[in-house]
């Protein structure tokens, strides 16, 4: 589970921030080896994130390589998390 979430943190990091590289996901019934594994891709396609994935430090990384982006199309002008 722990490789697994590591693998999930990375993609998510790469498919964000400055690099925004077009990623595909590929999960197929051979790659559950957890039904947590079901969980968290669940919650990616309905909330776009996976509860406690990331650290507070962590999360406070990945806030500010997204900060400028999202000023630029204008969807956090104020540069608050929310």
């Amino acid at each position: 589970m722990a490789m697994f979430r590591d693998d999930i943190r990375n993609l998510l990091r790469s498919c964000g921030g400055a690099s925004a590289k077009p990623t595909s996901f590929i999960f197929t019934d051979t790659s559950i080896k957890e039904e947590a594994f079901l969980e968290d891709i669940n919650n990616i396609l309905n909330t776009g994130e996976v509860p406690n994935i990331f650290s507070p430090e962590d999360k406070a990384a990945v806030q500010d390589s997204v900060r400028k982006a999202a000023k630029d199309e204008n969807r956090c002008p104020d540069g608050t998390p929310a």
